[in-house]
């Protein structure tokens, strides 16, 4: 039994798979459906000009911008030249190359040294009051070195003596131009030249005496009344 059924399916797969062949053979051919394009491809990114670029993760600093600082015009030329020689006590005024004025003047009196060397002006007042001796007045006053300064006087008659506490006299017409012509020329464009050695009068260490003659006339029981404006005179209390 079991063989007869073994025979009969090997007779049905003989039969059947040649009907199979040729039931495909007459079939129409199906159309092939044309290919879909292949899909375009997304263009890649436009790479930076950084320098992410180039596989980092850090992008270029700009340039350095370099400010240009404009260089500083050069300095005037010197017009108006004072030269005072302490030795002589005179201030010589040069204006332009050419002798203007020439001044007698008291400069520092022992102790009070005027500084010598070049200078410029510093800076002026028309009229100021020593904050050192008194408040003695320094009219037309030009600063030159620190505290001293030329400036006018009222004590005309010590002029070409040394007399000051350091700062140079003038008569007080003479303070009045010089400190007009600085302002005329400016301070960049004047230049002082101090020079020389002061010569002390003998005469001066006498008047300087007044305090201790005061004081002997006291010891003496004289009423000797010494104003202080007297005193003042004596012992040059002036800048």
């Amino acid at each position: 039994m079991r063989k007869l059924g073994l025979a009969l399916a090997l007779a049905m797969g003989l039969v059947g798979h040649p009907l199979a062949a040729q039931d495909a053979a007459q079939e129409p051919p199906v159309p092939a459906s044309p290919a879909a394009p292949p899909a375009a491809l997304p263009s890649a990114a436009p790479v930076a000009r950084t320098m992410a670029g180039i596989g980092s993760d850090l992008i270029a600093a700009p340039p350095p911008v370099i400010e240009l600082v404009p260089a500083r015009p050069p300095p005037p030329p010197i017009t108006l030249v004072l030269n005072a020689d302490l030795g002589a006590q005179r201030l010589t005024v040069v204006e332009n190359g050419k002798t203007k004025y020439t001044w007698a003047i008291s400069s520092g009196r022992r102790g009070f040294a005027t500084p010598t060397g070049t200078f410029q002006p510093q800076w002026a007042a028309k009229m100021w009051y020593s904050r050192q001796y008194e408040d003695a007045p320094m009219p037309n006053a030009v600063f030159f070195h620190r505290g001293t300064a030329f400036h006018g006087t009222s004590a005309v008659g010590l002029l070409g003596q040394p007399a000051s506490h350091g700062c140079v006299r003038l008569a007080p017409g003479n303070a009045a131009a010089l400190f007009k012509l600085v302002h005329k020329h400016g301070f960049a464009a004047t230049k002082v030249v101090v020079h020389g050695g002061s010569r002390h009068p003998p005469s001066l260490a006498r008047r300087g005496a007044l305090p201790e003659v005061a004081a002997a006339r006291a010891e003496r029981g004289e009423r000797a009344r010494v104003s202080r404006a007297a005193q003042r005179r004596a012992l040059y209390w002036e800048d």
